[in-house]
């Protein structure tokens, strides 16, 4: 029997200014499925774009749900109408309250034949781990990504008596550790005699990362601004030439919500070495020469509202690394799960097992606190009220909600009215109904990591991240995503 599948078309989204990996995604996986003759329906007018899936689809039918966190939709709409269609959701992000909750809601609803899939087996095992509705046989690891990618020769490291050409793309942001990208070029700057070069391109998340903050506290350093160039925010059509402006990328995030790190494989394919944190996604991508040791923050307590770093990398190893050209050429470990026929196997059931070893420290050091199973916003019908009020422009309902929100707290949520009065509704805004579902019905979990450490140097977390506005290295503070 030939399946007929069915998706929400995530081409028509005004994504300006939003470049987040996996929002692009959604995107491009909308352009495959059409591609393959699915139904296109739109998942914000609610049960009434998918008038012919819920009226009349049956076990030929399939729904892929990877338009963002909202998943629990069509399980919450399957369950209601009696239908025999099955699900394949996503999970994006690792430790942000979006999916989080998107699993918590879809827990009671998951049936045998549903899948998940997920962009590393690192995040595929932390969900395996924390919820009973992810499991082996009804899991895997597919992220289209390499059929859109050029595959280039490997970069040759440059001499040691040549200048170093170091590139960071990405957020500049704390969770990303970019404070650290400008701490281990100056580092490496300076042991070299000046022969390295920056090359930075990605949108500054706090006005201490802005290019210009960043250029000027490298100059209080006596370093030529003219090794140091700042690219803006790139669009996919840019990566190339971004690309052959470096020899090596230099990516130590260790943010909260990473799940692949997208611009590895980018790089990677475009012939790029990379360095990159020893925790997280990366270690499955990488080989154990270009991941830098890294020191979980073992004395914050996190939450899962808020993106931040989930630990510090070693920057005296990254640029004696980076100095001694100590790291492996490009080359992506295990490219199966990143090829367009991992994804079409997947659906059919026969997804490619992840042969790389994957990052346990995390997982092992992650204590997440539980939420009462009893906790009123665990009603997938309330989430779907609050999600069509939302998108159908019921904002007198949101404000009543809000105000209901205010009453209870003794103060006012500004920010949150705020998100009711933009004109706009755009469900690849991930700062809009997300926020609304965190502050008025699933409050984010908190989490801490508590795991031993392997030897490294000791870090001070509050130390590094500093008083805003002291000199030096960049510092920083709390920000929110």
């Amino acid at each position: 029997m030939s399946v007929r599948w069915h998706f929400h078309d995530y081409r028509s989204p005004d994504l300006d200014g939003i470049v987040d990996g996996a929002i692009l995604m959604h995107r491009e996986m909308a352009e495959l499925l059409d591609g393959r003759g699915a139904v296109p329906h739109d998942l914000t007018r609610g049960p009434d774009g998918l008038h012919s899936l819920l009226r009349e689809g049956g076990p030929q039918d399939a729904v892929y749900a990877g338009s963002g966190p909202y998943a629990f939709l069509y399980h919450l709409w399957r369950e209601r109408t009696g239908g025999a269609y099955r699900i394949v959701r996503e999970v994006h992000t690792s430790l942000w309250s979006g999916y989080w909750a998107q699993e918590e809601l879809c827990r009671p609803l998951v049936r045998d034949g549903d899948l998940v899939l997920f962009p590393t087996e690192f995040t595929r095992r932390l969900y395996l781990r924390e919820f009973d509705s992810v499991r082996e046989e009804s899991s895997a690891v597919a992220y289209p990504l390499l059929h859109r990618l050029p595959t280039r020769r490997p970069v040759a490291a440059p001499p040691s008596t040549a200048p170093l050409r170091i590139g960071y793309l990405g957020a500049l942001s704390e969770a990303k550790n970019f404070d650290q990208v400008v701490n281990i070029f100056a580092r490496v700057h300076r042991l070299s005699g000046g022969l390295a070069k920056l090359l930075f391109a990605g949108k500054p998340n706090a006005d201490r990362f802005a290019p210009v903050h960043v250029l000027e506290s490298l100059r209080q350093q006596g370093i030529d601004p003219r090794h140091v160039t700042s690219a803006g925010v790139l669009g996919p059509n840019d990566l190339g030439r971004f690309f052959q402006a470096v020899d090596v990328l230099l990516f130590p995030s260790t943010a909260s919500r990473e799940t692949l790190g997208r611009v590895v494989v980018e790089a990677l394919a475009h012939g790029v070495p990379v360095l990159a944190a020893d925790v997280g996604p990366a270690v499955e991508l990488l080989p154990a020469t270009n991941l830098i040791p890294t020191v979980l923050d073992t004395a914050t307590e996190f939450t899962m509202g808020r993106i931040l770093p989930l630990g510090r990398v070693d920057e005296e190893c990254a640029a004696d690394r980076l100095l001694r050209r100590a790291y492996a050429p490009a080359r992506l470990a295990d490219t199966a799960p990143y090829g367009i026929d991992a994804l079409w196997q997947a659906l059919e059931g026969r997804a490619p097992s992840v042969q790389t070893p994957y990052d346990r420290r995390v997982i092992d050091a992650l204590r997440v606190e539980p939420r009462p199973t009893d906790h009123p916003g665990l009603d997938p019908e309330r989430a779907e009220r609050l999600f069509l009020d939302y998108f159908q422009r019921h904002d007198d309902e949101l404000l009543v909600a809000i105000a209901d929100l205010e009453a209870r707290t003794g103060r006012p949520h500004p920010e949150l009215r705020e998100i009711v009065a933009r004109p706009g509704r755009n469900l690849a805004d991930y700062r809009a109904f997300p926020r609304l579902l965190d502050a008025l019905l699933l409050e984010p979990l908190t989490f801490r990591q508590t795991a031993a450490q392997p030897p490294c140097p000791a870090t001070d977390f509050a130390a590094a991240r500093g008083p805003a506005g002291s000199p030096g290295p960049i510092a920083m503070d709390k920000e929110s995503s």
